[in-house]
């Protein structure tokens, strides 16, 4: 393992051991929310994937896994995709709402300041309100005995404030904590989502240009072979002419060559919707992929055996297991959320300030303010709404761990699959291949009959004919293996690859640490 990868490790698990303390901090008020807990079909996951080939010391490697297919060309489509792929900006996007919107859901757990300036001007007549309860006219008599009253035609004043204001509620039942957790769990949810559309474009990519090379492949061949059958019709014809063949055997071998010659459009329009695709996966208008897609693509055919005994616990690292587990901690919460509002609200509101008559008064000490509001809030009676939430929640919570358990187990079927299906096309390729070496050493025969005199030219065409069928199934088996492996990585969410038992352990140690109390799928490495 790196120095660099070392020390983000050191610094995340340093990072989350400072988040632990701090939530401990947090936590002397109470929580609602039930305990994490997992479905019952998680928690009997098997240890491992069985595999052919011999178990392997291994650890979970998601990015740049797409190298391990060797091709400098994918790997610049893979690049440019990255950067210029617009289904990746959306996700971006939408990720980036979900930022802002967590930092709305915790903005509640902190004090809410305000400023506030302002002049007010006042002028009432002296007959109303306050001041006609005293008799607010020249000609009434005084309501106190020896006191009289000189009571002005208006009351006016003017008052200037300045003050700063504030209201906090007392989380007392851990109500504001659950919501902005489950907003933190959904914001890691919408990020695995991200990474999950990240996947999807490599491996759309990677798919897309397989389809492309092979394509293409199958474009020459048949071109070759529309040319080979061409000539075989044509000496076929003067064949028969010359009395040696008879009809059958001419109409045959025309309907032959006219067939293949009818494929070729229908090639072609393959060859052109693959490569637009391709253009549109990395962000480019259809036919402007010369600079990333040269004329000749050899893509490498690796055949090397999925190491045995995969941990299962490398479904951790695949985005949709990741984001399915985050939704069910963020329906957790909200359980804990809910079941907060059945108790009194704490409250507390306030303002400190200046207030005088003129505005150049306010500069004086003498003239401050200030009040303080101390409320507490108990719902009583409002139609069974609030149990109605719980109720909601802890079924959203229900559906969140199924879920979850359906995704987990999609997830192992998938990779099982995925194993099973690149074993048959490893089988499947080494069956063409030894196709191809018969076919090759048919034409080379041939030609050596042909060549010493002893053999026929048409018995030379048809050889190479053969060869071209053989080379065509060559190149599905190829892109059958090419598309196998990649079914292997995408179930995995990346890539697997070899490192210390040490760096495992440390990996596992930091996996185990979580200052939030989450769980997480049994550690089986």
């Amino acid at each position: 393992m790196s120095a660099a990868r070392v020390a983000s490790r050191t610094g995340v698990r340093g990072l989350r051991r400072a988040g632990g303390l701090l939530l401990l901090a947090m936590a002397g008020a109470c929580s609602f929310a039930p305990g994490p807990r997992l479905p019952g079909t998680v928690a009997e996951l098997p240890a491992a994937y069985e595999a052919e080939a011999p178990p392997a010391d291994t650890a979970h490697e998601p990015r740049d896994w797409w190298r391990a297919f060797d091709d400098a060309t994918l790997d610049r489509l893979i690049e440019t995709a990255l950067v210029a792929n617009l289904d990746l900006h959306e996700a971006v996007a939408r990720l980036e709402e979900l930022r802002h919107r967590y930092r709305i859901a915790r903005a509640p757990l902190f004090p809410a300041l305000t400023l506030d300036a302002n002049g007010n001007r006042s002028s009432t007549p002296a007959n109303t309100g306050l001041g006609s309860q005293f008799g607010g006219d020249d000609d009434a008599e005084s309501p106190i005995p020896g006191l009289s009253f000189n009571f002005p035609d208006r009351f006016e004043f003017t008052t200037y404030s300045a003050s700063l204001g504030f209201a906090y509620e007392l989380d007392f039942w851990g109500r504001l904590r659950n919501e902005s957790g489950a907003a933190v769990r959904d914001f890691l949810a919408s990020r695995a989502d991200a990474e999950t559309v990240r996947l999807t474009v490599i491996a759309s990519t990677i798919s897309t240009y397989l389809e492309v090379v092979a394509a293409r492949a199958q474009l020459a061949i048949a071109e070759d072979n529309v040319d080979l059958l061409r000539e075989r019709a044509e000496l076929t014809r003067e064949r028969y002419q010359a009395g040696v063949t008879n009809t059958f055997e001419l109409y045959a071998i025309r309907q032959q060559y006219r067939t293949a010659e009818s494929n070729l459009p229908g090639l072609r329009t393959a060859v052109d919707d693959a490569e637009g695709r391709l253009a549109l996966l990395v962000g480019r208008y259809a036919g402007r992929l010369e600079d990333l897609l040269p004329a000749a693509l050899e893509p490498a055919v690796d055949t090397t055996p999925i190491p045995g005994g995969l941990p299962v616990s490398l479904l951790e690292d695949r985005p949709d297991v990741m984001a399915a587990f985050e939704r069910v901690e963020a329906a957790r919460r909200r359980v804990g959320a809910r079941r907060a509002e059945l108790l009194p609200t704490i409250s507390f509101n306030g303002a400190v300030g200046r207030q005088a008559g003129a505005p150049e008064d306010l500069r004086f000490i003498d003239q401050w303010f200030s009040n303080l509001i101390g409320g507490l809030v108990a719902p009583i009676f409002q139609g069974g709404r609030l149990r109605a939430n719980v109720g909601a929640a802890w079924a959203q919570y229900d559906q969140a761990l199924i879920a979850y358990a359906r995704t987990v187990l999609d997830a192992f079927r998938d990779v099982r699959t995925s194993l099973r299906r690149f074993e048959n096309e490893r089988e499947r390729y080494a069956q063409v291949m030894e196709q191809v070496a018969d076919a090759r050493a048919s034409l080379e025969n041939q030609l050596e009959r042909y060549q010493s005199g002893v053999g026929d030219y048409v018995e030379y065409l048809d050889a190479r004919v053969n060869l071209n069928g053989a080379e065509n199934t060559r190149v599905l088996a190829e892109r059958g293996i090419g598309e196998a492996r990649l079914a292997v990585h995408r179930a995995l969410g990346g890539a697997w690859v070899a490192e210390d038992v040490e760096d495992i352990e440390t990996s596992a140690d930091e996996t185990s640490e979580d200052p939030g109390g989450a769980a997480s799928l049994p550690d089986r490495r």
